[in-house]
């Protein structure tokens, strides 16, 4: 049996949340999101990451969502400032997504995306010929597929958030 004395397992949780900044940083680049950019951040500063996207994070990285959130509001403040521009930090899961994406707010396919989540398949999705908010509602598994979406977990939120895209709302 290891023993460790209480300055060790400090270091080990002070270096777990260093390294899910890290492993967060890595996810954003990879999936290549911004957030210094809208929605992310307004221009005042003020935090606007999606609640979708803290949850996926969240199950993707199995990390409590909470956790998650704090590093990614750590994060985008810290790339705002290495931008000299303002950074309100949210004040952690309870501030952050206070608004979700109400539809009328989603005028197109990348908008939609990030609504649920999943930015990152925009280019995918265009490049298969999903342009356009109306085609949304028919994606199927076999259409996910195509684009190059192999992710299970991906594909099914995406399916479910398209079945309640309203094709009146469009």
């Amino acid at each position: 049996v290891l023993k460790l004395d209480p300055s060790s397992v400090r270091k080990i949780s002070c270096n777990r949340g260093l390294d899910l900044e890290m492993l967060i940083k890595n996810k954003l680049q990879s999936e290549d999101i911004d957030l210094t950019e809208e929605p992310y951040s307004d221009k005042h500063g003020r935090c606007g990451i999606p609640e979708p996207l803290v949850q996926r994070y969240a199950e993707d990285l199995d990390q409590p969502e909470k956790d998650v959130a704090t590093n990614l509001d750590q994060v985008r403040v810290k790339q705002l400032r290495k931008q000299h521009r303002m950074a309100i930090p949210s004040g952690g899961l309870t501030e952050i997504c206070r608004k979700p994406i109400s539809p009328g707010n989603i005028s197109s396919i990348t908008d939609w995306l990030v609504s649920v989540g999943l930015p990152m398949y925009s280019v995918s999705l265009r490049a298969a010929g999903i342009n356009d908010l109306s085609k949304v509602p028919s994606l199927s598994q076999t259409s996910l597929h195509e684009a190059g979406i192999t992710e299970e977990r991906h594909i099914s939120k995406l399916l479910a958030a398209a079945r309640l895209l309203n094709p009146e709302t469009i």
